[in-house]
């Protein structure tokens, strides 16, 4: 090592970082693949513009969370009070809530897959 000139370390610290960079892509791919999403973050970005997505994450679950809330505490006040609103009562919103959808989801599915498997051209 100590033949070795100032260029020849120079280049070796580059190739070095290039071949941790890459591995880096590769296994934050990999992580996206198998997750859906990257458990542990490239610091390439900076940390500025992750605390920025996280704040953003933050702020539409407070918002989704109002939505869910206020549609909660509305279907209770109609339930205690009797009362419609556009002439949907509080049992109808039960219904639709807890229909069961399974049938219809398996022939779309299987009229989706025939069209796939089958396309008329």
């Amino acid at each position: 090592m100590s033949d070795m000139t100032m260029e020849q370390k120079l280049q070796l610290v580059q190739q070095v970082r290039s071949r941790y960079n890459e591995n880096q892509y590769d296994m934050y791919n990999r992580e996206r693949i198998l997750c859906g999403e990257s458990l542990h973050r490239s610091n390439r970005l900076g940390d500025d513009i992750e605390k920025t997505e996280m704040i953003g994450r933050v702020s539409f679950f407070k918002v989704r969370f109002l939505f869910a809330l206020l549609f909660f505490l509305t279907i209770v006040v109609m339930d205690t009070n009797n009362i419609k609103v556009a002439g949907i009562t509080v049992e109808r919103i039960y219904q639709v809530i807890s229909a069961d959808y399974e049938e219809k989801l398996e022939v779309w599915m299987e009229t989706l897959a025939d069209s796939y498997n089958n396309p008329q051209r």
